[in-house]
């Protein structure tokens, strides 16, 4: 819980310098035709879309997890929902 209330207040840019400074790019992924980079904070994972999903470029969406079965959750429902 403490890692959702470390980001609140800040913009989502200063969230991604953050991931891309002291995180770890886990890896990226495509759902629906965008790319979805996924990165790892100090046990907690974070999903992140740019425009024109490009990281040099703004976050256009963040999603966090607190650990890993929340992340893993979260795909399986997306995978079956893509069938």
């Amino acid at each position: 819980m403490w890692f959702k209330s470390l980001f609140e207040g800040v913009s989502r840019q200063r969230i991604a310098k953050r991931l891309k400074q002291d995180g770890t790019l886990v890896g990226d992924r495509l759902r629906n035709g965008r790319k979805i980079y996924v990165y790892l904070l100090k046990d907690n994972f974070v999903q992140v879309v740019y425009k024109k999903d490009d990281p040099i470029e703004e976050v256009e969406h963040l999603e966090t997890f607190t650990n890993i079965d929340q992340l893993k959750s979260r795909l399986e429902r997306e995978f079956k929902t893509a069938f």
